[in-house]
């Protein structure tokens, strides 16, 4: 789905995707996967959300909560995000509320 660019606006669309995944590993663990996944992807260090080759996101982890410096599960700005909201309803997922 291409939407609107979401905290700063002059910037190219945003081309989003939700996936559905099973993983065996911790919160944590999934966190040092994704990160991996955006420096292979390409991802460099730029303005807080300013734009990006990738950026992964967790949004949810089962029914687990996670309150750590780095790591909010669930994502903490999940309920302003349509673009989120919209493909989880498609999945069946239906998002827990924040903390």
């Amino acid at each position: 789905m291409e939407t609107e660019p979401w905290g700063v606006g002059d910037q190219p669309r945003f081309l989003n995707q939700v996936v559905e995944a099973e993983w065996g590993g911790t919160p944590r663990a999934l966190l040092r996967a994704a990160k991996a996944v955006e420096r292979e992807g390409g991802r460099r260090p730029t303005r807080r959300w300013g734009p990006r080759v990738i950026d992964v996101d967790i949004l949810l982890f089962g029914d687990q909560r996670v309150r750590e410096r780095d790591l909010v599960i669930p994502h903490p700005r999940i309920s302003e995000r349509e673009f989120v909201l919209e493909p989880l309803a498609e999945l069946g997922v239906k998002p827990v509320e924040r903390w």
